[in-house]
């Protein structure tokens, strides 16, 4: 017998005041997924179905298309506007090249696009960013998708995608609302699933997430931080985004 699922509230909170409706909430890949050829299709797998449920679909904000290339050293990123309908401006709020001091490879440059959300829980919940592995844009990426594990409980940090840039001659293609990566949630009780609700930025929220501002730029001893984080929180994050009638 298979355990009845109990389900945790995972807030998302949108940051853009304008042209959020252009925005994709996230969803999991089991709401996203097309229909069973039949009853023995894979939809139908419990083992699938339990991990789909799991994974949440981080969907790209915008539509991108660009190049790199490498003279003497010196990195030099193209936009095509074929392909790229955000303007100039939104482009360089999202998007940029992290240097070189921060990659892994000196052959693999990263690109770095913020996204205009992060996630927000009062239950205990690790949070993992995973390449969309189950999407076919992945395997037309010229690169590897950088992923990442943290206490999201604790630390609702601004999501971040990067890709590890390790086919210079290939371009880079992204469409609007395809997903940018996974999210997968961690619970102590393994039978909890996330339910996704939109959250509000409430002043408490704002005020708990300003102490994580800038740390980055100030000490690379994160994990301390996030202990320190959780002798700070407050007992309530996530406020569900009421609507007025």
């Amino acid at each position: 017998m298979y355990a009845k699922a109990e389900y945790c509230d995972i807030g998302y909170c949108l940051l853009e005041d304008r042209g959020g409706f252009a925005f994709q909430p996230p969803r999991t890949v089991f709401e996203s997924r097309s229909k069973a050829l039949g009853m023995r299709a894979i939809q139908n797998c419990p083992a699938v179905n339990t991990i789909e449920r799991q994974l949440i679909e981080i969907p790209s904000p915008i539509a991108l298309r660009m190049s790199l290339s490498i003279a003497s050293g010196k990195l030099d990123f193209r936009i095509n506007s074929t392909g790229t309908f955000a303007k100039p401006n939104v482009l360089k709020s999202l998007v940029s090249a992290e240097p070189p001091e921060r990659w892994r490879d000196p052959n693999k440059p990263v690109l770095r696009m913020k996204l205009p959300f992060f996630f927000v829980t009062d239950e205990p919940c690790a949070a993992s960013i995973l390449p969309p592995f189950l999407s076919p844009s992945l395997r037309q990426w010229p690169g590897t998708v950088v992923a990442g594990s943290y206490p999201v409980t604790n630390w609702p940090q601004n999501i971040t995608w990067a890709l590890e840039w390790d086919k210079i001659d290939e371009e880079l293609i992204i469409r609007q609302g395809e997903p940018l990566a996974y999210a997968m949630f961690e619970f102590n009780d393994p039978n909890k699933r996330p339910k996704l609700i939109e959250a509000e930025l409430t002043d408490e929220l704002a005020e708990y997430r300003a102490g994580m501002d800038g740390v980055h730029q100030l000490t690379n001893q994160i994990e301390e931080l996030w202990m320190k984080a959780s002798e700070r929180r407050p007992a309530k994050l996530l406020t569900p985004l009421s609507v007025d009638a």
